[in-house]
């Protein structure tokens, strides 16, 4: 994990993109390299997920509205709420669904575990492990973000089958969106903190 390799979108020469792993570590990593690299406008996060609700089917794509980070025993520094201009923009090219996202340190792989992580949050939610680390690093500097998820598995007893039987269908349905999302007049013009272009 010591570098991690930036590329630039073909078509889009200005954009950065790294694959970060999984965790949240490797995320956090990513999100301070591709500030250190100059991205100031934006970070967008894609991924998988696992549902919580029973309404989010595998193969939905789901907008974060918000992360929160799950595993911590503190209350304070652990939400974040997604930029709005960007989430909208996002969804007038992807659609989906807006949810929260739970991000843990591990996978659900339990009914107890579904359970109380569902209960944390009212309305459709999601797991994972990445997108509030990322939130976080992205709030600290000030930075704008948003994150689309593609649904694997129903986090629960059996979705450990169910994320290896979906996953090859599903990994790239949230990343597939970027470049359009970035070509298309609905990406805001957004500016960091502090700048008044």
């Amino acid at each position: 994990m010591q570098g991690l390799d930036l590329l630039e979108l073909d078509t889009h020469p200005r954009v950065l993109a790294c694959i970060a792993g999984i965790g949240k570590v490797r995320a956090a990593h990513a999100a301070s390299v591709l500030l250190g690299a100059g991205a100031q406008r934006a970070l967008l996060v894609v991924g998988t997920c696992g549902s919580l609700s029973r309404t989010l089917a595998v193969g939905h794509l789901v907008h974060c509205t918000t992360a929160l980070q799950v595993d911590l025993a503190v209350r304070a520094d652990r939400e974040f709420v997604s930029d709005s201009a960007l989430r909208r923009a996002w969804f007038a090219v992807a659609g989906g669904t807006e949810a929260a996202i739970l991000t843990a340190d591990r996978p659900v792989l339990s009914p107890w575990r579904r359970l109380r992580h569902a209960r944390l949050r009212p309305g459709p939610c999601v797991a994972d492990m990445e997108t509030a680390a990322v939130a976080a690093v992205a709030h600290a500097a000030g930075v704008p973000w948003a994150a689309l998820r593609a649904v694997t598995d129903g986090a629960g007893l059996f979705s450990a089958r169910e994320f290896r039987r979906h996953y090859p269908t599903c990994a790239g349905l949230a990343a597939d969106t970027v470049e359009r999302f970035v070509a298309s007049d609905a990406f805001p013009c957004v500016a960091p903190r502090g700048d008044a272009r």
